[in-house]
């Protein structure tokens, strides 16, 4: 604390006060911010996928979002789970929506859409089969986000961002 280090330096002559001691130290208090790097993909690359609780208790409201990684052009359908069968018909109906499928649809680790990471070896995940007979079906590779990195998976609205685009 600056109290500490003017007592310390007064010791040794320093005659200033504690308000210029303050304004001296304040540059160097500074915390230089995180950079953040933005993840760009190429048009029809990427598309992330993610269900977010609008309301729990007796009369939920899901919501499935879905954002295309170049454009972040973005599909919400509202509903009442979160379960492999409604993944699947906000997959589906996201896929109409957008007019085609990405190469790529990105998530998170729930067991609706992996059952097991790394299960065969790294990157090697044991897949949900229904999401996995989907991707096969209608052609796009699931891949996941490291578990405990938020900042991974960006793209993909917020449950805030639904209510003040509604």
């Amino acid at each position: 604390p600056a109290t500490v280090l003017l007592r310390e330096i007064a010791e040794r002559g320093y005659t200033g006060g504690i308000s210029q001691l303050k304004a001296w130290l304040a540059p160097l208090k500074q915390i230089a911010a995180e950079a953040v790097v933005r993840f760009e993909t190429a048009p029809g690359q990427q598309m992330q996928a993610d269900f977010t609780w609008v309301r729990k208790g007796r009369d939920p409201l899901v919501a499935f979002v879905a954002t295309l990684g170049y454009s972040r052009a973005t599909y919400v359908k509202f509903g009442r789970s979160e379960d492999v069968q409604a993944l699947r018909e906000g997959l589906l109906e996201a896929f109409d929506y957008f007019g085609g499928v990405p190469e790529h649809v990105l998530f998170d680790n729930p067991k609706t859409v992996v059952l097991r990471r790394d299960a065969y070896g790294e990157g090697l995940h044991r897949w949900n089969e229904r999401l996995r007979e989907l991707a096969e079906q209608c052609g796009f590779v699931p891949r996941l986000c490291r578990p405990y990195r938020a900042k991974t998976k960006g793209k993909v609205v917020t449950y805030a961002e639904i209510l003040s685009a509604t």
